[in-house]
């Protein structure tokens, strides 16, 4: 099934209330184009499920032959789903699935503030979503589209300088010859906050439980 926008942000705001619904909706329209059924074949071939049963029968075929396969609505990994305690079925339930990308997220920040600050460790966080490093997906384009998703939204009125690209630095220099607002620092109230809540822009974010 094909997910609206609206359901996603309705689903997100339901099944992982951890994490803003403007910080989800763009990475599962990114991922999966809202598509509950979903799924990626790392380094394999492209592959169509009509039924979640034919679905996981598909994801565990193509993990026995040592592949990762990314499953659902926010192409959650086939190498979470034992450490995260589902089975493959219930990965691709739109609520479990979201819950689970949740949960990565999550710890995904509390990795990237080690590291980066403001907006930057959000950029941080979804490029380790996708590729399991804190830079990597700034390189390969996939930041950039979640960004973009989300400025195609009204979420964020322009996509933010990606940590490291020529943008970046030219924002930096102007920056550092003009005042400007300073943002809330992304460490705020950590202990108890995983991620952003609002209205993202990009001279601010806020910080929630």
């Amino acid at each position: 099934m094909i997910h609206a926008i609206a359901a996603i942000t309705m689903l997100a705001h339901q099944c992982a209330p951890e994490i803003a619904t403007e910080a989800v909706v763009p990475l599962v329209v990114t991922e999966s184009s809202g598509d509950d059924l979903a799924i990626n074949i790392n380094k394999g071939p492209r592959v169509r499920a009509a039924s979640i049963a034919g679905g996981a029968a598909l994801v565990r075929r193509y993990m026995a032959a040592g592949y990762t396969v990314d499953v659902g609505l926010a192409q959650v990994n086939s190498a979470n789903l034992a450490r995260l305690g589902v089975t493959v079925e219930q990965a691709f339930d739109p609520c479990t699935n979201l819950r689970l990308a949740s949960s990565v997220l999550r710890a995904g920040y509390g990795l990237a503030i080690q590291h980066y600050t403001g907006l930057d460790a959000i950029s941080a966080t979804y490029s380790l979503y996708n590729t399991g490093t804190l830079t990597r997906g700034f390189h390969n384009g996939y930041v950039g589209r979640v960004w973009s998703a989300a400025s195609g939204m009204g979420t964020i009125q322009t996509p933010p300088p990606i940590p490291g690209s020529a943008s970046a630095s030219a924002s930096a220099s102007a920056s550092a010859s003009a005042p400007t607002a300073t943002p809330a620092s992304a460490k705020q109230g950590i202990a108890e906050a995983s991620w952003v809540v609002g209205q993202i822009d990009s001279s601010a974010v806020q910080v929630f439980k």
